[in-house]
Formats: C-alpha cells, sequence, structure tokens
C-alpha cells in the first residue's frame, strides 16, 4: 500500500525512535531538512511528544501590553487550527496565518520530494 508524505512521516515518528529523538530535539531543522523548504522568517517549532495518560493543554500567547484582552481573547478562541491529522495522532497547531502559510510551503515541499523519491 502507498502511503502520502505525512502518513510516512507519521509511522517514521512512531517507529523511528532515533528520527523521534531528533525531531524533539530541533523539530525546525528536522522539518526544513525532510522538505527541503528553508523559509526565511523567523519562527520557532516546538515538539510535544503525545503520551497515553497525558493531556496536553495549548497555552494562547499572552497579549502585548498594547492589545486589548478582550480583542486578543475573540482572535484566539476564535481561530480555527490547521491540524495535520485530527485524530489524535500527532498534527501541527498553528497559532497565525503568517505561521500556516509557512507550514503549507514546507509541507508543499515535502509532499514534492517524495513524490520524485516514490
Amino acid at each position: 500500500m502507498k502511503h502520502d508524505a505525512g502518513t510516512l512521516h507519521t509511522l517514521r515518528l512512531v517507529n523511528d525512535s532515533a528520527y523521534r529523538e531528533r525531531i524533539v530535539a530541533d523539530p525546525k531543522a528536522v522539518l526544513c531538512e525532510e522538505s527541503g523548504h528553508h523559509p526565511r522568517e523567523d519562527f520557532t517549532v516546538e515538539a510535544v511528544e503525545q503520551r497515553d495518560d497525558t493531556i496536553v493543554i495549548l497555552l494562547p500567547a499572552e497579549p502585548r501590553n498594547d492589545e486589548d484582552f478582550e480583542e486578543r481573547l475573540a482572535e484566539v478562541s476564535q481561530r480555527v487550527y490547521d491540524v495535520l491529522f485530527s485524530s489524535g495522532v500527532g498534527g501541527f497547531l498553528i497559532p497565525d496565518d503568517r505561521l500556516k502559510w509557512i507550514l503549507r510551503d514546507i509541507r508543499s515541499s515535502w509532499a514534492a520530494k517524495a513524490g520524485q523519491e516514490g
């Protein structure tokens, strides 16, 4: 059975402990290396390992000093997060549109690279 790039990545995360350790240690470098896409924008990627006995809470960023709290609350509570797998197995939570497009460019490069290798 042939899998898409996202499924292959999830299988690798589950089955390849050395790869999993690398992505936990430096997820941004691994994503960029895997995809061949190296965005110029400044951003950070964090990897959080899911555990069977743990609920992970994603805390929204605190408002900046000049931001209105009510406006910030409305923004973060109405946002639809970009999740690669909605079944609870892996995924990406993207806090804003700028980072959403960076991740989508990474994914596009990743899929194109996987298609050339497959």
